[in-house]
């Protein structure tokens, strides 16, 4: 037992790892001076209280008993658990304003220690009642994010950022502004660090891994005074976002098209499907059918359906015509309709995957 909880202290509950954490704004706007793994640990103190702050379960006035397992963070590494818990023990948060000429330093958790509970070993911490608020007072405004993807991160750069643009898009809002200064404060990057130090070891790598573990496109625009670089404006974007941008622009040059052009280029992409003869028949007759063939195959191409075992049988589904048969009593086509410059009747090798129209085009101009 533990000699520094007293019978007023709050036990929380029984660990139990929930999807989503949410935890304050000023939290997540913090100085932080945690390691990659202190942070794990406090990301998933933060995702017990979080949802006992959503449910009105913190008790006011009383410190704050949690026990993560450790196979939440490890399989068999303890002793790198260990070296953790010692020095998150004096790990603070920082909330500076030098404009305002306010600043507080907060201590988390004063103890941190290992212990069995029913047979599985966890780290016990105790959060003092006055530091509660500032992990569960959630107030209209607050951050939320996935926390698997939290877990994943392996840099402590990325798991801010990942922070930062989760409060962001909270509200709403994929585009936001820093001065360099503040976010390098709240990074909590080594005070010798010039841009170039902070672009590269830290920037970079929360963008890379935001787009491989997050499905996050995090770019920036720099900010000048003179050669200094002062600010920096992010665009956030997720992969849906990108692909729809991108069938919407498929769409854009579709349109501008003239017929003979859409019926040529139709052709090229149906090379990326297994389709029989009449059905590209069918689909290049019926200018409906056309229309909905560019708008799966594009949203194929771009990553807007994932997920789809055969792209030939989600089209063939989309387009009607999967229960079908060899339609030999189609009508004949006005010859005058299929008189295409440039079309070819003997098509190159079937490729067997959708293409995009800015790859198809830019095969056309290569073979041209």
């Amino acid at each position: 037992m533990n000699p520094l909880i007293s019978s007023k202290d709050q036990l929380a509950p029984l660990f139990q790892k929930r999807p989503t954490n949410y935890q304050p704004n000023v939290f997540t706007e913090s100085r932080q001076e945690f390691t990659e793994l202190e942070k794990k640990i406090v990301t998933l103190v933060v995702n017990q209280i979080g949802h006992m702050s959503l449910k009105g379960e913190t008790i006011i006035g009383s410190n704050l008993v949690f026990n993560v397992p450790f196979s939440e963070l490890t399989k068999n590494n303890h002793k790198q658990i260990a070296d953790a818990a010692e020095s998150l023990q004096s790990k603070r948060l920082a909330y500076r304003d030098d404009v305002k000429k306010e600043f507080h330093y907060i201590t988390p958790f004063p103890s941190v220690r290992s212990a069995m509970i029913d047979g599985k070993r966890v780290i016990e911490l105790i959060m003092f009642s006055a530091v509660v608020p500032h992990f569960a007072e959630l107030g209209q405004r607050y951050t939320k994010y996935d926390i698997d993807m939290m877990l994943t991160m392996s840099s402590v750069y990325s798991q801010r950022m990942f922070e930062i643009v989760s409060m962001y898009q909270s509200r709403g809002q994929y585009q936001f502004s820093y001065r360099v200064d503040r976010l390098m404060e709240i990074l909590n990057c080594p005070s010798q660090y010039i841009f170039n130090d902070f672009r590269r070891n830290a920037l970079l790598i929360a963008q890379r891994e935001l787009r491989e573990k997050a499905n996050i496109h995090l770019d920036w625009a720099v900010q000048k005074e003179g050669k200094k670089i002062v600010a920096l404006d992010f665009t956030t974007k997720t992969t849906q976002q990108l692909a729809t941008e991108a069938v919407k622009q498929d769409q854009r040059q579709i349109n501008k098209m003239a017929i003979n052009e859409a019926v040529t280029t139709a052709w090229q992409l149906m090379k990326g499907y297994k389709l029989k003869s009449w059905q590209k028949d069918l689909i290049i007759s019926d200018h409906s059918l056309l229309e909905t063939f560019y708008r799966v195959d594009s949203e194929l191409a771009n990553g807007l359906r994932t997920n789809i075992k055969s792209p030939t049988a989600y089209l063939v589904k989309s387009l009607g015509i999967d229960q079908k048969k060899d339609a030999k009593n189609l009508k004949t086509l006005d010859s005058k309709q299929l008189q295409i410059p440039g079309l070819s009747t003997e098509l190159d090798a079937l490729t067997n995957v959708p293409q995009s129209l800015a790859a198809i085009f830019g095969n056309m101009i290569m073979n041209e």
